[in-house]
């Protein structure tokens, strides 16, 4: 019997909208994350229209990652550092500010 060199197994969407599928190519084994970020985009959207025109304020929402993103800012260790991605991601990804002004700093 010749084994099996290459196959990929979907093990679904979990309920923040992760899909998992674990590609399997001879010794190599590889996990791949996706997530349909179009309901987060939408809601930051709206967010910016209603936050049009506010200030900045102690707690100003900035805008939402979506989940695929959090497992890289829970491990960065340090807080100064984490802060930096976050922003950084934000400025690379427009799409997920929800505050019109922090595009504009």
């Amino acid at each position: 019997m010749t084994p099996i060199e290459r196959f990929k197994v979907d093990e679904g969407v979990n309920k923040y909208g992760v899909r998992k599928i674990v590609h399997f190519d001879g010794d190599q084994i590889v996990s791949q994350f996706t997530c349909d970020a179009e309901p987060i985009i939408e809601q930051c959207k709206e967010e910016r229209v209603v936050s049009a025109g506010e200030r900045w304020g102690d707690g100003r929402k900035i805008g939402t990652l979506p989940p695929t993103v959090l497992a890289q800012v829970f491990a960065i260790q340090g807080v100064e550092e984490r802060k930096k991605f976050i922003l950084n991601y934000l400025r690379a990804n427009p799409a997920f500010v929800s505050f019109d002004k922090f595009l504009k700093t």
